[in-house]
């Protein structure tokens, strides 16, 4: 893959994508006004036009959209499917041992819904599934999108966005034999576990010494001495660290031998940009980088390759 089969591929995209909405435009406008004075006739004036057209104004446009997504559905994927392979990939495996990378591929529902640390919601949906080893440390990601099902007062279904970001599970040689939530108060939705379905033993709210710590997380642990075993001082500060750089979103799961990370950040990593100008390749580089140095970060700062996981 070269960076010209991606600009290639973009400049496909963009010249359908105007071609497209020129046509469908001029159609809807035709057909929009043709409709307005059948209706009409003769009998208009600037106080009736200017609404009429306002309105002809939002359905054309509505359309066009729906109708320019449609029409231009291959050249779309194309595209991005020559950005990840060029951007996304090949930097991956710069950094990564043991990469096995899926842009079309997501973390499985159900692999959440187990945890039971997060509401996974009425729409879930995730893509950008990444694989590999970091510094020895086994980890997976992928963006995930979920979504809550609301009716409104006319009746009718809406859906409203309550997380969109990476989650990130890391896994370690030791297995817990317990289960630990760090959960951000600015997460959103986190969820209060009840019991362990394995041991049946409750979970218990704790804090630690840490009086701002206590103000910024809630933490709940079945074991209190598991607990302050891997929440030590330094561990602590580690987590302030992480959680501090990514806008305090964050929830950390421990269950059998993973760390469970979600970052609550309103956006998907690994994205390319829109196809309406030239790619900037040492920005999109840059841009990727950026992304990947999330997964790194979290083991280097968080210390995931030390004895205590191994």
């Amino acid at each position: 893959m070269k960076f010209e089969d991606v600009e290639n591929a973009r400049v496909r995209y963009k010249d359908k994508l105007t071609r497209v909405s020129l046509i469908t435009v001029s159609i809807l406008f035709v057909l929009a006004l043709i409709v307005f004075f059948a209706i009409t006739g003769a009998n208009f004036s600037i106080v009736t036009i200017l609404p009429a057209l306002f309105m002809s104004a939002i359905f054309v446009f509505a359309i066009t959209a729906i109708v320019v997504a449609i029409a231009t559905r291959k050249e779309a994927a194309e595209y991005k499917k020559t950005y990840k392979a060029y951007f996304v990939e090949q930097n991956l495996a710069k950094t990564f041992t043991n990469l096995q990378y899926q842009h079309e591929a997501g973390l499985n529902k159900q692999v959440l819904a187990a945890t039971q640390m997060i509401n996974t919601g009425d729409r879930y949906s995730s893509n950008d599934l990444t694989m590999g080893k970091y510094k020895n440390v086994n980890f997976t990601q992928a963006d995930v999108h979920i979504e809550e099902e609301y009716t409104d007062s006319d009746g009718d279904t809406h859906y409203t966005t309550i997380f969109r970001g990476r989650f990130m599970i890391f896994e370690f040689p030791k297995k817990f034999n317990f289960k630990l939530e760090v959960v951000s108060r600015f997460f959103g939705v986190g969820k209060v576990p009840g019991r362990n379905p394995q041991t049946g033993r409750k979970f218990e709210k704790f804090e630690v010494e840490s009086i701002d710590f206590n103000k910024k997380f809630k933490i709940y642990a079945e074991d209190g001495f598991e607990t302050f075993y891997l929440l030590d001082p330094s561990f602590i500060l580690k987590i302030e660290k992480v959680s501090a750089e990514y806008d305090k979103k964050m929830i950390f799961c421990f269950v059998d031998n993973k760390l469970y990370v979600g970052i609550n950040e309103g956006k998907d990593s690994f994205e390319p940009p829109r196809p309406s100008k030239p790619i900037d390749e040492q920005l999109e580089i840059e841009k990727v980088s950026h992304d990947i140095k999330v997964i790194t970060d979290f083991v280097d700062e968080l210390s995931l390759d030390r004895k205590i996981f191994s």
